[in-house]
Order: structure tokens, then C-alpha cells, then sequence
């Protein structure tokens, strides 16, 4: 389970969609008349269809691609020790076309089955990092943080903090802070 903080679209928004994608309407509506013929016992009704296109529209935020970044999981490798009673190194398909060295995704997943231990909340933190570090590479932040504790009565939540910096201001562009729900292992 992933719990985040998410701008709630105003109730007047037709298309609800998630995190920076928005509907803008590209052209007026249009109302096609029509007679509805569903029902073979009554006459005929009539009625209009009205019709509205919309595009997607993108911010500049980079919500969207955190989200992808973070929780999509990476092919975990040979040396990576997978979670108790997994055998599945999983990843994404596309890597073994893309033309980038660098696997998509975090190994975030290896942390979702475990104890809540000092040396998986440094792995978790070091996989949110080197997952977002394509933004660097790409030239859309300067720097990344990212800090990790555990929450929670029983400590059993994990705590994500990444904080994405462009030039060298004082406020970092994107500072969201994640929540992750966490399998006990044995």
C-alpha cells in the first residue's frame, strides 16, 4: 500500500485523473440528436448526446515521475538478496531493449517483506535515491535527497522523504513525503 498527499480534483472536474495529468478541453461541445430505441414496448425517445473533447495536459511537476520511478520495481540482480520466500528477481521487460544502462525502477520491493532494521531502512533509502538519479543525469534536478525512518506503533512503516532540487535554491522543487506499508517477516 502507497500513501501520498494528492491534490483532490475540484467536484466539477468530469475526468479525474491522477496526480499532474489534467483534461483540458480542446473544442466546444457538440450535441448530436438521437432516438432511443431500447425499449421495444414504448415509442421511440428522443434525446440529444452531447459531446466534448478533451487533450491531456502536463505540468511541470514531477509527481508523475517519482511515482514511476519509486514504485515500479527493478530487476533486482545476482547479488541482490531477495525477500524470504522469493524467487522472483522481477524488472521491467523494456530494459533489455532500452538503449540507457540503467535499469527503470527501484529496488524498493526487496524492502517491502522484511524486519524493520537499520540496515534495510539505509537500503531503502540508497534504492529511492539511485532510482531518481536519472533526473540528474537528465538534467531535470541538480541534486536529490532522500531520508528514510521508521514509523508507526509498531515501527513497521516506512517513511520516504525525497527532496529534488533545481540550481541551488533554498526550497527543493519536490518534497513529498511517502508511505509505505511493510510485510513482517519471520
Amino acid at each position: 500500500m502507497i500513501d501520498t498527499r494528492t491534490i483532490t480534483p475540484p467536484a466539477s472536474d468530469t475526468l479525474a485523473l491522477p496526480f499532474d495529468w489534467q483534461c483540458k478541453r480542446v473544442s466546444k461541445q457538440s450535441s448530436f440528436p438521437h432516438h432511443d430505441y431500447s425499449n421495444p414496448c414504448a415509442a421511440p425517445g428522443r434525446g440529444a448526446v452531447v459531446l466534448q473533447e478533451y487533450a491531456l495536459g502536463l505540468d511541470d511537476t514531477l509527481q508523475t515521475a517519482v511515482i514511476i520511478s519509486l514504485f515500479s520495481d527493478r530487476r533486482a540482480g545476482r547479488d541482490t538478496v531477495l525477500p524470504r520466500g522469493q524467487t522472483d528477481r522481477r524488472g521491467w521487460c523494456g530494459d533489455e531493449f532500452a538503449k540507457s544502462p540503467d535499469p527503470w525502477g527501484s529496488l524498493l520491493w526487496t524492502c517491502y517483506f522484511t524486519k524493520s532494521t537499520v540496515d534495510k531502512l539505509e537500503e531503502a533509502r540508497f534504492a529511492a535515491w539511485e532510482a531518481l538519479q536519472w533526473m540528474v543525469a537528465e538534467g531535470l534536478a541538480q541534486r536529490i535527497t532522500v531520508t528514510a525512518q521508521w514509523t508507526g506503533e509498531n515501527a513497521d512503516r516506512l517513511a520516504l522523504r525525497p527532496q529534488i532540487w533545481q540550481d541551488d535554491g533554498e526550497t527543493p522543487i519536490y518534497d513529498v513525503l511517502w508511505g509505505t506499508t511493510l510485510r513482517k517477516s519471520l
